[in-house]
């Protein structure tokens, strides 16, 4: 009985350092196969190429893109990154220069913003960023600056930014309360404060005769901004 006990543990004992070797071979065949990732960036593609099949990896171009650093043909950035354990056979991928842009941003800078727009349409670029601001010397709707300047390299789709005029900020008033106002007063303020009026008539049944004429209603109410160039409607009894 004793022999028959001892060996059933020395054959579970064989088993257990059979499964313990199995694992310890499998995880150094693992290791085996598993490489670090090789630094591609700025190298030709003929030479990556080279690179990566000694490694025995495979190589996967995901694009390839307009760089005005980087020379063309060479790898632009790569996935995954330098130094990344990979195992054999799996796939890098890499971007690949194009070399500089040939296309040059506009010169934009004293056009008309619509007149850009198309400028950069035609050219293969993107629709603008733009801001606006006032400006006391530059017309409405002129562009002040832009961004990158006329002359610069630019991918095809990128992008302009501009700086466009609002021309002269308006000054405001405040539009006098000129309601039961004689007409002939209520025009001469309107005129002193440098603003335009039109007068309209409306017929009244309640004034009498001969009386003068009285401003029935205004727009704007009173109160209410105006700019300098704005207009005073008034409505007069008849």
């Amino acid at each position: 009985m004793n022999r028959f006990i001892k060996g059933i543990g020395i054959f579970l004992a064989l088993i257990v350092v059979g499964v313990i070797s199995a694992f310890a071979v499998i995880a150094l065949l693992l290791r085996q196969e598993e490489v670090r990732v090789p630094d591609l960036t700025g190298q030709d593609i003929v030479a990556v190429i080279e690179v990566v099949g000694q490694q025995g990896l495979q190589l996967k171009v995901d694009r390839r893109e307009p760089s005005q650093t980087v020379p063309r043909d060479a790898v632009i950035s790569q996935v995954p990154p330098p130094g990344t354990g990979i195992k054999k056979g799996r796939a890098l991928r890499v971007v690949v220069s194009q070399g500089p842009s040939e296309l040059l941003a506009p010169r934009l800078v004293g056009e008309q913003y619509r007149k850009a727009e198309i400028l950069l349409r035609q050219g293969g670029l993107a629709a603008p960023d733009m801001a606006r601001v006032w400006s006391d010397a530059i017309e409405r709707d002129m562009v002040i600056a832009q961004d990158p300047p006329a002359g610069t390299p630019i991918e095809k789709g990128g992008r302009v930014s501009l700086l466009v005029s609002l021309g002269k900020k308006s000054r405001l008033y405040v539009t006098p309360k000129l309601l039961g106002k004689k007409a002939e007063e209520a025009v001469r303020l309107v005129d002193r404060m440098g603003l335009q009026h039109r007068v309209l008539s409306r017929t009244s049944t309640s004034s009498p005769q001969g009386s003068d004429r009285t401003i029935v209603s205004q727009r704007p109410s009173p109160g209410y901004p105006l700019a300098a160039d704005g207009v005073v409607e008034l409505v007069v009894s008849r």
